[in-house]
């Protein structure tokens, strides 16, 4: 009875560990609006308190102008463009400035270390820089943090 037991636990961590791989890959077709409240909660959640204030703030551009305004993983940018379309609370002033060139380009260097973004070309075209932006469901440090989280869930209610 009990190796019976230890074979059916063993299947359904099999089937389980499988959910988890197959909900992990991006799948442009079966990404709609219906998921972006999920993905937003995950930002929030596991991706935000990992970067810096200048890094969200670039996230944040490259995710609403490329996941939530055309429904793709990928965005063509210019670093002048990030400078010009948002303000940045400076923290020392407490009012809002333009984020400047470097800071913008520190920002991505920041979020490719994190593979938050993935660059597509590796030299820029006409067109800017080419990047995929992934989602937290992709990006390493977003998994680890929601498997520690989970995990103090659990004990929390042991």
């Amino acid at each position: 009875m009990e190796e019976e037991l230890k074979n059916i636990r063993a299947a359904l961590d099999k089937i389980e560990s499988d959910d988890k791989s197959e909900k992990m890959s991006f799948k442009q077709e079966s990404f709609g609006r219906f998921d972006l409240p999920k993905h937003v909660c995950d930002i929030v959640d596991y991706l935000q308190p990992q970067l810096l204030p200048n890094e969200a703030a670039v996230y944040w551009y490259l995710f609403k102008n490329s996941l939530v305004s055309t429904m793709q993983n990928t965005i063509r940018f210019y670093i002048n463009d990030l400078c010009k379309e948002f303000e940045v609370i400076g923290s020392g002033t407490g009012r809002a400035e333009f984020i400047g060139p470097r800071a913008a380009m520190s920002a991505i260097e920041g979020l490719e270390k994190k593979h938050v973004i993935v660059k597509m070309l590796r030299n820029t075209t006409k067109d800017g820089y080419h990047y995929t932006i992934m989602v937290p469901m992709e990006i390493p440090i977003c998994i680890e943090r929601k498997k520690v989280m989970d995990e103090a869930k659990a004990k929390a209610k042991a």
